[in-house]
Formats: C-alpha cells, structure tokens, sequence
C-alpha cells in the first residue's frame, strides 16, 4: 500500500500545479501598450486617416486579432508539452527555412518570406523561437555536463544551422540575433567561460575572413553607409540622415500625431517597419522614447523574472533566451534608427509592422506566461 501511494504522489508531482495566480498581469500590460503604440505609430506612418482593408493599421490590428488567441493557447499549453515536441518544432522550422529556395517570395533582393494565399510567413521569425526551445532543452537535459567542450560545440551547431540557413537569404540582421541568443544562453548555462572568451577571441580574425569572403559587396557597402551614411547622401545613406533628423527634430514632446516633416513630406522611408522608432519620436518627441523605454525595459524585467522565480532548468533557459531575443532586437532596430547599428532590417518588438514578428513574440510571452502558472513541484525538480 505504502508503494502505490508513493507512486500516486509522485505522479501527482509530476502533472505539476496550475496557479493562475501567478499570471503576470504587468508583462500582459506591457505587452498590449507596445502593440498599441504600434498600431498607433503606424496608422500615423502610413498618413492616418480612416483605417480601410488596405490600410497598413489595418493588416497589423489583424495581425494582433490572430495572435492573441496564439498567446492565449500558448499560456493555456502546459509548456512541458513543447519540451516534448521541441526537435519536431525545431526541425519544422529548418524544413520551412529550406522551402525558401524554392518557394520563397523575394522582396529588395532578399527571399525571406512563404505565401499563403493572403498571409505572408517569415520563417526566420519563428526560427529564432524553434532555436531557442531548441537550446532551452539541450541545456536542461545536460546542465550538469555543460561544462563539457563537446556539449558547447553541439549547442553552437543547434545555431549554426538554421543561422546559416537564414544567412543565405541573405538576412545577416537575424542571423545576429541567432548568435546573441546562443552567447546569452551560454553565459547562463554552466558552461566555462573559457569557451565564450575563446569564441569572442576566434571571432575577430573570422570577422575579417566574413568581411573579405563571405559578405556581398553590398552587404559590406551598407555596413559602411550605416555609421558613415555621408558617404552616399543620396543613395543608400538617405534614410539614415532622415531618420536621425526626424528624431532630432521631435524636440521634448514631438508634432502630435502626424508626425515630424520628414514623416509629412515622405521623406522618411519604410517608417512602418525597420524605422518606426524614427517616425514615433518626430509623433511624441524625448518624453515618448523615455516612455518606450519605460515599457520595453518593464517587460524585460518580468521576463527575467520568469527565469529568477521558476526551479525548472528548461523555464529558466527558454525566460532567458526570449529575454535575448527581444533586447537584442529592441536594441539594434533603436540603435539603427540613432546611427549606432548597422540598418539589417529587425523589428521593434510588437511595434514594426510585420505578422511573423508579431506572432513569435505574442507566442513566446504565451510560453513565459505558462511557465508561471504550470510549475513543477520541487521534488520532481531533483530527480
């Protein structure tokens, strides 16, 4: 008797609790602002005025119309599930990265993106979720091996693989944002640092193999433009002073809705994705880039507290890799718009307008969110 019983707890242990308790309200908040001041910002972009089926507002309100049951199923998945499931996701998102070079749509020179009827897939955006699941689980199930030089080698192969995939688009932006969630996740794990500074130090001299052999001329000529844009004012390096005076001209509060007058006389270009942040500071001025940042550094402490609060290895690497992932976009999209960054096309986190950006972030704080209401019992934990 006394051996069923002990088997009954333990497989009570194992189903873990739900405690809708612990949803976290303030990362919901701040999610539904960011995708608010997006909305907002980009009906402004696009010229305002009434929000018709052909409207840029429009597409991206119908985008958070679709993802927010995403999020919803999300949260509501216990995320052990997709722990299970995980090299199934991960090599789903391989086979759609491969399906690009014969089935891609190709838009400025890069073929990035899946047509399905009316809706557009940007594999790379559900990829960097797929790797970080990918990696979230690979570290768990070897945490006490992780010091092991094999075990970092096999995780920079998780990487290597669908960032060289998306390389060949070419999206060298998102082939970053690969890199920066790998390095993140290392630092965390019980890796050596010895390996981290080995791959820093073995990056340099391959930096200079990349720039003479691997780059394109015109991915070398716009890396070049994006701290010198001088260098052709006219050309590839227009946009970049437009931007940099349309957030200089915001002034403390901005022009209202409407925008700066690189925004009014179309100056500012492709202000609804990769220069949004421009746009929005000649809409609201300092106190509106403050208020941004307020948000986007909010999220990403509940986000990182996910990975303090939860005693699961998995919850805690996969908080940690969605916490990369949104403050290395957030980061590189704002500094591409200030002159600091190279301009690779990534996405303001739940501002840009784009349904595949949307979507991957609306299912990873969905993840988050599961995390916290489905945890194990700590004596489960340390078996």
């Amino acid at each position: 008797m006394s051996t069923l019983a002990s088997s009954l707890t333990r497989r009570s242990e194992i189903r873990g609790t739900t405690n809708w308790a612990n949803l976290d309200f303030y990362m919901i908040v701040c999610m539904l602002v960011l995708i608010g001041f997006g909305l907002v910002t980009i009906w402004s972009a696009a010229g305002g005025g009434a929000i018709t089926t052909t409207h840029p507002a429009f597409r991206q309100l119908f985008y958070a119309f679709v993802g927010i049951p995403i999020f919803i199923g999300m949260t509501l998945l216990d995320y052990r599930y997709v722990k299970t499931f995980c090299w199934v996701f991960y090599i789903s998102c391989l086979l759609l990265l491969t399906s690009l070079t014969f089935a891609g749509t190709t838009i400025g020179g890069s073929t990035r993106w899946l047509l399905f009827g009316p809706i557009t897939i940007q594999p790379s955006e559900i990829a960097k979720l797929g790797v970080i699941v990918a990696l979230a689980v690979f570290i768990a199930d070897r945490r006490h091996e992780m010091d092991r030089l094999y075990n970092f080698i096999l995780s920079g192969v998780i990487v290597l693989i669908p960032a060289s995939l998306v390389y060949l688009q070419p999206d060298l932006g998102t082939t970053g944002v690969f890199a920066f969630i790998w390095l993140t996740m290392m630092l965390i794990a019980k890796t050596r640092l010895i390996y981290v500074i080995g791959t820093i130090l073995l990056a340099v001299p391959a930096s200079f193999l990349a720039w003479y052999f691997l780059l394109q001329d015109y991915m070398r000529e716009r890396l070049m433009i994006s701290f010198y844009p001088e260098r052709d004012m006219l050309g590839a390096g227009y946009n970049i002073i437009q931007a940099q005076i349309s957030i200089g001209s915001g002034g403390l509060l901005g022009h209202g809705l409407t925008g700066g007058t690189q925004s009014q006389m179309d100056l500012l270009r492709v202000r609804t994705t990769d220069f949004i942040f421009a746009h929005s500071m000649g809409m609201f001025g300092f106190i509106g880039a403050i208020a941004l940042f307020v948000v986007l550094g909010l999220l990403l402490w509940r986000v990182m507290h996910v990975a303090q609060s939860t005693q699961d290895p998995f919850g805690q690497m996969l908080a940690v890799g969605i916490a990369a992932m949104v403050f290395f976009q957030a980061f590189v999209n704002i500094g591409m718009n200030v002159g600091i960054m190279p301009v690779t096309g990534i996405p303001l986190p739940f501002v840009s307008l784009g349904g595949s950006s949307l979507w991957t972030m609306l299912a990873a704080i969905g993840l988050l969110q599961s995390i916290r209401i489905h945890h194990q019992r700590l004596a489960f934990q340390r078996d």
